[in-house]
């Protein structure tokens, strides 16, 4: 953008989550909207609106910077000036301490254009009268640090939306018109012939890929090949991800809150120590194929992390949720994956087809989606449904519905434990399938034929919840 458009207007002009106060700090914040840079603790989170946010904390932003150093005039045409007294930086840790006096501002055309916090808009200077400045106000040994821009490291290109390279990955984005207001996107990997990723689509208030079930292809799910591993464990993953993704492996959406789902059993990115960031650890630790796509993420003392630069910035750490404040998501993730939730950009598109690409051509990480669903399931029946309910002795196919209803979450306790205290099994079997039928009548159809399926197939209908073991044993007896 042009910064000299920006000279004296006010924070209102730049942030639609209306964090505008006077007497609040705005020079990280006034950055990161003119450069589109969402890290850390933003706007959006601060006042819970929908607007795409922007980084409000300078030392944030400083962690950010893929590169960071004392300033000098050669350093480049444009990046971000940071001053503080020099005791408050780390640059070996590319660090900096959060402390009151320290102030950021944007270097480009030979000005430093930054937010005058005592003026309340936007200011050009040099960078001589910008440390001189900061030096009389703040005092103590103040310098200069450089930033390099953070979007950089995305390698978010202009191409057409025909054509998109991403930049760093070697492959190529190609979209064509499915609808008056949407479009198919395509992707090709080196070596690899082009495949379908998905189409776009609106929900509410997001915009995100999602595969029409007419384009779905790629590697199912086929619970006889893991019985002999997982018993009826394998069963239920069949049945839950017969709903959730048709069983493929490679079924992505990224068009409501959780910002980024992927996987045979729909992995979504925005728990916190649980589901897709469990996947991501686990593939970014030891799967050769899933670090030669993602040679940027990392783990580092058990929690993944982004490289940028020489720098490492978690993607485990857990934010207050703009809508719910009192819940917490793993923002960064959700942004890394996705950073623009209202419409399809190159980031996710480049998410998405390296993540297809993966489960289409390798069997281990199909292999790890599937233990990574077996355990998630298993300990929330053995730490949560076997306390909320009875279901010690329970049949398989009475647990595979409760896992189900609480997966896509269209039920509460009082509705399961209502339909558990019938009489019967065929009674609560069809009371279980019946909840949350006024508005998913479609998952409760499909969990009904799903479960009569398993039974046929001898996948489920076998065996009983035994809580003291924690594991399900042959109906007929338990055998050692």
């Amino acid at each position: 953008m042009d910064l000299s458009a920006t000279v004296g207007k006010s924070i209102d002009a730049f942030c639609g989550n209306k964090f505008t106060a006077a007497d609040q700090n705005h020079c990280a914040h006034f950055v990161s909207h003119a450069l589109e840079i969402e890290a850390g603790y933003t706007c959006r989170t601060h006042t819970g609106r929908s607007t795409r946010g922007a980084a409000l904390r300078v030392h944030e932003l400083f962690a950010t910077c893929p590169r960071v150093g004392e300033w000098t005039s050669s350093e480049g045409d444009s990046h971000l000036v940071f001053v503080t007294d020099r005791a408050n930086v780390d640059l070996d840790k590319h660090s900096m301490r959060n402390v009151p006096k320290k102030h950021v501002g944007i270097f480009w055309g030979g000005q430093i254009y930054h937010y005058s916090n005592t003026r309340d808009l936007v200011v050009q200077e040099t960078p001589q009268r910008f440390l001189a400045r900061f030096q009389a106000s703040y005092g103590g040994n103040q310098a200069l640090f450089f930033g390099g821009l953070p979007f950089a490291v995305d390698g978010v290109s202009g191409a057409t939306a025909e054509q998109r390279p991403n930049t760093g990955h070697g492959h190529l984005i190609r979209s064509d018109r499915a609808t008056s207001g949407s479009l198919d996107y395509y992707a090709t990997l080196p070596g690899a012939a082009e495949f379908y990723l998905g189409r776009e689509v609106a929900y509410g208030k997001y915009r995100g890929l999602m595969q029409p079930q007419s384009r779905l292809s790629g590697p199912r799910f086929d619970a006889t090949q893991f019985v002999d591993e997982y018993q009826s464990v394998a069963g239920m993953l069949d049945v839950i991800s017969s709903s959730e993704s048709g069983g493929r492996f490679n079924r992505i959406n990224s068009y409501d809150r959780a910002a980024f789902t992927f996987g045979f059993f729909q992995f979504a990115a925005h728990t916190p120590r649980d589901n897709l960031v469990l996947l991501l650890r686990g593939l970014a630790a030891d799967n050769p194929a899933f670090q030669a796509l993602f040679p940027e993420l990392t783990v580092v003392d058990g929690v993944l992390h982004r490289r940028l630069g020489q720098h490492l910035a978690s993607l485990e750490k857990e934010h207050p949720r703009p809508e719910k404040p009192t819940e917490s998501n793993l923002g960064d993730l959700m942004r890394y994956l996705n950073p623009e939730g209202s419409r399809v950009d190159e980031t996710e598109l480049s998410t998405a087809a390296r993540l297809v690409h993966l489960s289409n051509t390798d069997e281990a990480s199909r292999r790890w989606q599937v233990r990574l669903a077996a355990n998630i399931t298993m300990q929330k029946i053995r730490r949560l449904y076997a306390n909320w309910y009875d279901i010690d002795g329970a049949s398989d196919l009475v647990c595979t519905a409760i896992a189900d209803i609480h997966h896509q979450g269209r039920g509460t306790k009082s509705e399961v434990r209502a339909a558990l205290s019938l009489s019967g099994e065929a009674n609560r079997l069809a009371a279980l399938c019946r909840i949350g039928e006024q508005k998913y009548s479609e998952r409760c159809v499909s969990l009904r034929k799903s479960l009569n399926d398993a039974e046929t197939q001898g996948t489920l209908g076998a065996s009983i919840f035994d809580r003291a073991s924690g594991l399900f044993k042959p109906a007929s007896g338990w055998i050692e």
